[in-house]
């Protein structure tokens, strides 16, 4: 008994909501994680670190101040807003499952777009700076996340067949079970001497991925 209670783990001490689903619960070091459950503890930290800091903030800061290279940061800003909107145009049109994450930080800073435009905006800009944030940047905010949300979802339905074909997860890739064989493919010791099988995907080729597409890109 005591034994086993030796052989638990931290991880498996937390509540049962906390614990990792089967197919990313892969017993072994830290290498065969996908996240290593011991980053917790450094967004913990830091989420307490800023505690203090934020009521230090809200206590100290002037209600007003006067910003240098305003121009600079509002430009910038919204030039990476761009550069994320194309690069989820681009995830979405590849039917690539990253589109999740793209869009995940595009909602991200939309809300922060909105935020601040209605934080920052002086009174007689104010009532343009809220119609902005109601009918533009938040339904986009909320349209890159169910966008995203939507991609996860499809992940999370796909676990548990995998879990039940015996799929793992080993330094963070998928590994099938042993002697799993793609579809449309047929083992060699299946295949009569001298005969190609008419079902036999061209080499090179994966069923269901484009010839030209990298590796984990499509749905």
């Amino acid at each position: 008994m005591d034994e086993q209670r030796a052989q638990v783990t931290w991880e498996q001490r937390l509540p049962r909501f906390l614990h990792p689903p089967a197919l990313l619960d892969t017993p072994g070091s830290s290498a065969d994680r996908v996240v290593t459950p011991r980053l917790a503890l450094f967004f913990l930290a830091a989420a307490a670190v800023l505690v203090p800091w934020t009521t230090w903030l809200f206590l100290t800061l002037p209600a007003r101040e006067q910003a240098e290279r305003w121009n600079v940061a509002w430009g910038g800003f919204d030039a990476l807003l761009v550069l994320v909107f194309a690069a989820a145009a681009v995830r979405i049109l590849r039917l690539s499952v990253r589109s999740a994450a793209v869009n995940a930080v595009a909602a991200a800073l939309l809300v922060v777009d909105a935020w601040f435009d209605v934080m920052l905006a002086p009174a007689a800009e104010l009532p343009v700076a809220l119609l902005m944030a109601v009918l533009v940047e938040l339904p986009m905010a909320f349209l890159c996340a169910r966008t995203s949300l939507r991609v996860l979802s499809l992940m999370e339905q796909a676990r548990p067949y995998l879990v039940a074909a015996g799929f793992t997860v080993r330094q963070g890739r998928l590994v099938p079970p042993e002697g799993w064989v793609p579809e449309g493919r047929v083992p060699q010791d299946r295949v009569p001497e001298g005969r190609v099988p008419k079902d036999r995907v061209p080499e090179g080729r994966v069923p269901g991925r484009s010839a030209d597409g990298p590796d984990g890109e499509r749905l």
